[in-house]
């Protein structure tokens, strides 16, 4: 097994070398997003400093003398959720939206059904049958509505409450994550690298499935970090809550559940294949488990059956993310992202089953016009647009229905003509981006594997998927707590390998 492990490891690391040092060098001839230009040199300038600054910082954290109790660290949480706190609130009242895209269709049928407890008047009634995917998140919408309502507080005010809660639950995992993987002193290295990805706090005003995902990815690390490999029976209720987390994973963002095949991967390897069997079985029948009542107590109920078209079919997205070169006039789904024909063309058949014939000889067809040469220019361009976007559709998404015209949504949204915050942005993506590269580069070197790199792993995974899927930046807001990881890491190679025996 260690040899395997050994031959896995240097092939993800080979890999992610490969992948994002061709992403990043094309990034510097491609614009990073189709909503604007920006001279990516500029960033890549930028990030070096940002890279210094991440290293002094870990350098002063881990030569300081300070000794964290229990009571320290939790008056440290509070002063960081207190600031967190106050940022969300100015985002709110700067950036604020009415919900609209299919936010605001789950946000409408949520609302009409906490009001009236019926959805007989709601807009585009058949929605949840074609997106079967977000009825649980309309459940939790309806269910924080109505006790908002019980007490007196709005109905948009009560999910953006939620949304803070779930945004801050995956902010307090990272520390929680961190601290049990590395130690205490980059739990709090970690507080300060969430202030660089702006992402998490633009994306307070949307509630989606890209922020209320958003601790899952990290919760499955967190969980598997408890697992106790000497007494199976200690792991059952771990491995049951497992289960119900890719439920829900699956049912509100099933790319987080990339990070669970990863883990499951790397316990294969660790351990004795009867566990990893149990182990998988347990999961996988827990999942299964919560999936099936759900499905009968909840998706089954006749308000989410509106015609016999059936869900859309998912080879929509994979024909989505392809681009059309003989429509594609706009220049907008050069990255293969959203295309409304392609939508209304797929809707156009009677069933799913007819549309997905359509889609399949679709994205033949399309990756035929295109030939080996131009397909993979394509894909390069789409990636390059997916992982150098710094604001992860966010600066696009609060420009959606704005309910003010802010000086700080002007700012994001270049609207005043100047790229500071794209150069910043994109700027923190390129640090991440050569620290996981030079980080493979340094990992390659050792010759002791305890483990499967599974953060990496998810990352490739990720990337894959997004490669054939609709390609959206946003898609990668539920990775941002690996990304973080990736930079800990980084930082503690250098550290340990060249800084530790520097006097402060």
């Amino acid at each position: 097994m260690k040899s395997n492990m050994k031959i896995i490891n240097r092939i993800i690391f080979i890999t992610i070398i490969l992948l994002f040092s061709w992403i990043f060098i094309s990034s510097l001839f491609l614009n990073s997003n189709v909503f604007y230009n920006e001279n990516s040199i500029i960033s890549l300038i930028i990030c070096i400093p940002i890279s210094i600054l991440f290293l002094l910082i870990y350098y002063f954290i881990k030569k300081s003398k300070i000794t964290l109790s229990i009571k320290k660290e939790i008056v440290l949480l509070i002063l960081y959720f207190i600031i967190v706190t106050i940022i969300q609130l100015i985002v709110l009242n700067q950036l604020d939206v009415i919900p609209g895209w299919d936010f605001g269709v789950i946000y409408d049928n949520a609302l009409k059904y906490a009001e009236t407890g019926s959805r007989a008047n709601a807009v585009y009634s058949e929605y949840f049958q074609y997106f079967p995917n977000n009825i649980l998140m309309l459940l939790m919408l309806v269910i924080t509505i109505k006790v908002g309502l019980t007490i007196g507080i709005s109905a948009i005010t009560s999910i953006h409450i939620l949304n803070i809660l779930f945004i801050d639950l995956s902010l307090l995992l990272i520390y929680l994550t961190i601290r049990k993987i590395f130690g205490k002193k980059e739990a709090i290295f970690s507080l300060i690298i969430t202030f660089f990805f702006q992402a998490l706090f633009i994306y307070t005003p949307i509630v989606y499935s890209d922020t209320l995902s958003l601790f899952i990815g990290i919760l499955f690390i967190y969980l598997f970090t408890f697992i106790n490999q000497k007494s199976m029976k200690k792991n059952i209720l771990i491995y049951i809550f497992i289960g119900l987390l890719a439920f829900i994973g699956k049912s509100i963002k099933v790319t987080s559940l990339i990070v669970l095949i990863a883990l499951i991967f790397n316990y294969l390897l660790k351990n004795k294949l009867k566990n990893t069997i149990i182990a998988v079985l347990i999961i996988g029948v827990s999942f299964i488990s919560f999936n099936t009542i759900f499905k009968l107590v909840v998706s089954e109920e006749k308000h989410f059956k509106a015609n016999d078209y059936g869900s859309y079919p998912y080879t929509h997205w994979l024909m989505m993310g392809v681009e059309d070169i003989d429509q594609d006039n706009s220049g907008r789904n050069t990255y293969g992202g959203y295309n409304a024909a392609d939508y209304d063309k797929t809707r156009s058949f009677k069933t799913g089953k007819e549309a997905q014939k359509y889609n399949i000889q679709e994205y033949v067809k399309r990756v035929k016009k295109m030939k080996a040469s131009g397909y993979i220019k394509f894909l390069t361009k789409k990636n390059v647009n997916i992982w150098t976007d710094g604001y992860y559709f966010s600066n696009v998404a609060i420009g959606i229905n704005p309910v003010n015209d802010s000086p700080l949504r002007k700012w994001i949204r270049n609207e005043d003509t100047r790229y500071y915050g794209i150069y910043f942005n994109q700027a923190v993506v390129y640090t991440f981006i050569l620290m996981l590269i030079i980080g493979s580069i340094l990992k390659l070197k050792e010759t002791k594997y305890k483990e499967i790199d599974y953060i990496r792993l998810s990352i490739i995974g990720i990337l894959i998927f997004l490669s054939f899927w609709e390609g959206r930046s946003r898609y990668l807001v539920n990775f941002i707590p690996l990304f973080i990881i990736i930079i800990i890491e980084f930082s503690s190679i250098i550290y340990n390998k060249y800084l530790k025996e520097l006097k402060k």
